[in-house]
């Protein structure tokens, strides 16, 4: 690649050399350390080789001397590709201000992406973007980021991070929300204390108002567990007071993992295809407009931005993909392999849910196989404090 990078910078020249005496030609001319190089016989008396600018100014010494006659048979490399420019002033001078003015444009902001927010919309991001003058159409030369992701976070309460990164004429937002803990009841509101999940009853503390629930009860979301009506025995009524406690139970969570048995490999075979895209923009433009010659194939890209400097450059990219044609194999999955696939799979889905505090008692799998599928079940018994307070609806019993 260095070899013919340097050659192309050079410039070269693909000759035709004919005459009876081609193998004198090619000793004089390494005899002169004159540089030959891709040598094809075209027929007896016709040979076809690449050789610089200088080398082909020496051979002019040698075709004197031998009876063989040499024509330029194509032209390559840097030295040529200026000579034809500057026969092109207007096209240089169109050139240079494209350039001037794909530079300009690539300082603007085409396009905004809202990450990372799930309570916050994003319409409300984006609108207090455009009233601090980050939204479409906007000079990056003129945005101050750290200001910019600063003044966010005052606008929006529900923010705890801001984070702005722009990409040529692309920009990206990525925000991190606050975790809010549970709104609490002010002590003068009488509540009930009820059941945030299912459960049954291992547990109940109470701290204040009356328990009416006890260990080995079965409770439902919803359920009060602690009451906020008070009955007095002496006067024959209730009042409504501000119950809270904790009352812990024993929950239950379920997730489901599977795993194919039999699966498909895909193997290289060694062969390759490779298609070049230029991205400017939005426009996409391919070198290769041949379809890709595979039936089965997987397909490996890779990018560069061009005219980049730091993280400021034109919206230009050149996009490589190789497409390599594959043989599809079918193997069999070791069963022990395959459990531990589908337990670690479940497990990861099932211990999101479980509360970091709660204590695991016991977990129980089943695996059962139909149709070349292993199925996993997964149950884990938690013990946790279930309580929540709701406010008290005055005439609620």
């Amino acid at each position: 690649m260095v070899l013919r990078l340097w050659n192309y910078m050079r410039g070269y020249v693909i000759i035709r050399v004919q005459g009876l005496t081609l193998e004198r030609f090619i000793n004089i001319c390494m005899a002169r350390d004159i540089y030959l190089w891709d040598v094809k016989r075209i027929d007896n008396t016709t040979l076809e080789t690449k050789i610089s600018i200088e080398g082909f100014k020496d051979l002019k010494k040698i075709v004197r001397k031998i009876d063989c006659k040499v024509s330029i048979f194509e032209k390559h490399g840097y030295p040529f590709w200026i000579h034809r420019l500057k026969k092109r002033k207007m096209l240089l001078l169109g050139a240079f201000f494209c350039f001037l003015l794909l530079v300009f444009v690539s300082t603007f902001i085409f396009s905004i992406e809202i990450a990372g927010n799930e309570n916050v919309e994003k319409a409300e991001i984006i609108s207090k973007l455009n009233n601090l003058g980050f939204k479409p159409g906007a000079n990056r030369c003129f945005i101050n980021l750290r200001k910019l992701e600063n003044q966010l976070l005052l606008e929006i309460d529900q923010l705890a991070w801001v984070g702005v990164e722009i990409k040529g004429i692309k920009a990206k937002v990525e925000v991190a929300e606050k975790i809010l803990p549970p709104n609490k009841i002010d002590k003068d509101i009488p509540c009930n204390v009820v059941a945030q999940k299912n459960g049954v009853i291992e547990k109940v503390i109470t701290k204040s108002g009356h328990a009416v629930v006890k260990e080995g009860d079965i409770v439902k979301k919803g359920d009060i567990l602690i009451s906020g009506i008070i009955q007095l025995e002496h006067i024959g009524n209730s009042i409504p007071v501000h119950s809270y406690g904790d009352v812990y139970a024993k929950t239950y969570y379920e997730a489901m993992g599977e795993k194919n048995l039999t699966e498909i490999k895909e193997k290289k075979t060694g062969q390759k295809f490779v298609k070049k895209i230029l991205n400017l923009g939005n426009v996409e433009l391919s070198f290769n407009r041949g379809k890709i010659p595979y039936e089965f194939y997987i397909v490996e890209k890779r990018s560069k931005k061009l005219l980049q400097w730091r993280k400021i450059g034109l919206p230009v990219e050149l996009i490589i993909e190789e497409y390599y044609e594959v043989n599809k194999i079918e193997i069999t999955v070791n069963e022990v392999e395959a459990k531990n696939h589908v337990h670690k799979e479940a497990l990861d889905s099932i211990l999101e849910e479980i509360p970091f505090e709660a204590e695991i008692l016991n977990t129980q799998i089943d695996f059962t196989v139909k149709d070349g599928v292993l199925y996993g079940k997964v149950i884990i018994e938690a013990l946790e404090n279930i309580a929540v307070q709701k406010t008290l609806q005055i005439g609620e019993d």
